[in-house]
């Protein structure tokens, strides 16, 4: 496979990345977080007040789609493992995958025009998997090459802090930039379709330079053979600091996937502003998450990931409670409280993504072997499908609280749409912290690990 993009790179594993390298893995994840977040955010929205599908449809088929991830994510993280190639064994998937990605997120807000509002769901739905699909190729091996770029606690770290840093720069263009996008392109149907077109380029084009910018980095050699998928799913399980970490992350991202789902609706019909004011609060929220990241990236390296990601967790809990007694009239307090919200949430992109890859060593440790696709995969398949579950839960509240379509709201919307996006968000928050307190991967015990797969080796 010969390609301008660059061959795979060999460089002693210890050594510290350039920060060329790290820039250019970073942009990789803007594409696939304008994809996350618009999805996240919009698409439910979308369903229920551009095509006036019935709420807990629209949830339920944007639901369907991701029991398809559950299969596909470990399936393609093997196949990265196996993959034998100039390139390396993950970069080819991030080349192939870089365009599709773009053309299945145009399409997906492409409004159809069907008699009926079950087919019309239903198109949409499909359209959805295909994206997933997409995003599914190009991120699961886009997630597993930290591993193989440096073995290095703190530098694992510091690479995260690139990625987040290109997330939260994808969650404020998605965030920021979609109603205003709409907007511009004529709202409604029109205004959705302009957004995507928009959107569809931006995540073709930073996931193509990713794969450019990303030539440099070292690349492990490939297994022998992949797993069956049960034997995946055995081998991440068996793996008690990634078992624990995943059980944590997968409940987080439920009450994550809610707050994506939940935020229009929030600002609409709880705090009576305008559509277009969710891109204020959005670049309120991610703005100071990028800003916070470097702030984490020191607390971690002073307190320990683990200590430091919970003190993140506790101020996001306590803002969401708060959240719960915010007035319309209190614009002012509401602004601050995200603003201390979008702090927490810095931790969130940051530590569990850094603290994955440390669970893979454990895994070599046990099995001999760098089995980095299959944790990516497992790990992938757990957020997409947690991230899914928030449109459902969300859509299940609006049509029990009453959702009138574009008719005149209940007061008992606002009432169900405070207790799934403030209560029920927080009380998840402070459940994973549960879990979070049989991780045992900290710098020192990592250092152990890795000592013992070098004199493993040695011998």
């Amino acid at each position: 496979m010969k390609t301008d993009f660059g061959p795979a790179a060999t460089a002693p594993m210890g050594e510290k990345l350039s920060f060329g390298l790290k820039f250019g893995y970073g942009i990789g994840d803007i594409g696939c977080n304008i994809f996350i977040v618009s999805t996240g955010m919009f698409l439910l929205f979308f369903l229920t007040d551009v095509l006036g599908v019935e709420p807990a449809l629209a949830g339920l088929v944007l639901l369907i789609p991701k029991l398809w991830d559950v299969v596909s994510d470990p399936i393609m993280g093997g196949i990265s493992d196996v993959t034998r190639s100039r390139m390396g064994r993950r970069r080819p998937y991030l080349l192939y995958a870089s365009i599709p990605f773009g053309l299945t997120f145009f399409a997906l807000f492409v409004a159809p025009h069907y008699p009926s509002q079950l087919v019309g769901a239903i198109h949409v739905g499909v359209l959805f998997a295909l994206g997933c699909t997409a995003f599914t190729v190009y991120n699961v091996p886009y997630s597993a090459m930290v591993a193989e770029m440096t073995d290095d606690y703190n530098e694992r770290m510091s690479v995260t802090s690139f990625r987040m840093i290109g997330s939260s720069v994808g969650v404020l263009l998605a965030g920021g930039l979609a109603m205003p996008l709409v907007e511009a392109g004529g709202g409604g149907e029109s205004g959705f379709g302009f957004m995507g077109l928009v959107f569809g380029i931006l995540i073709a084009i930073f996931c193509l330079v990713s794969v450019w910018g990303t030539r440099n980095a070292r690349s492990l050699t490939a297994v022998d053979q992949t797993p069956a998928l049960m034997e995946q799913i055995k081998v991440a399980f068996a793996n008690r600091p990634f078992k624990v970490l995943m059980l944590m992350y997968l409940i987080q991202s439920i009450a994550i996937g809610v707050l994506m789902a939940g935020q229009i609706y929030y600002v609409k019909y709880v705090m009576k502003m305008p559509e277009s004011y969710v891109g204020v609060i959005s670049a309120i929220l991610f703005i100071t998450a990028i800003v916070f990241i470097p702030f984490w990236v020191r607390v971690g390296i002073r307190l320990g990931k683990i200590n430091a990601y919970t003190i993140g967790l506790s101020l996001m809990a306590v803002m969401l409670l708060s959240l719960f007694f915010t007035r319309p009239s209190q614009s002012t307090i509401f602004f601050f409280q995200m603003f201390l919200l979008g702090i927490g949430f810095s931790s969130f992109q940051l530590f569990p993504f850094s603290m994955l890859p440390d669970t893979i060593e454990f895994d070599e440790l046990k099995s001999g072997m760098r089995r980095e696709g299959i944790f990516s995969g497992a790990w992938a398949c757990g957020q997409k499908s947690a991230y899914a579950i928030g449109p459902a839960i969300v859509g299940m509240t609006l049509s029990l609280s009453g959702f009138a379509g574009a008719g005149l709201q209940p007061e008992s919307l606002a009432t169900g749409i405070r207790l799934v996006f403030c209560l029920f968000t927080a009380a998840m928050l402070l459940l994973s912290l549960i879990p979070f307190r049989r991780y045992e991967l900290t710098e020192t015990r990592f250092e152990e690990i890795k000592q013992l797969i070098r004199t493993k080796s040695a011998n």
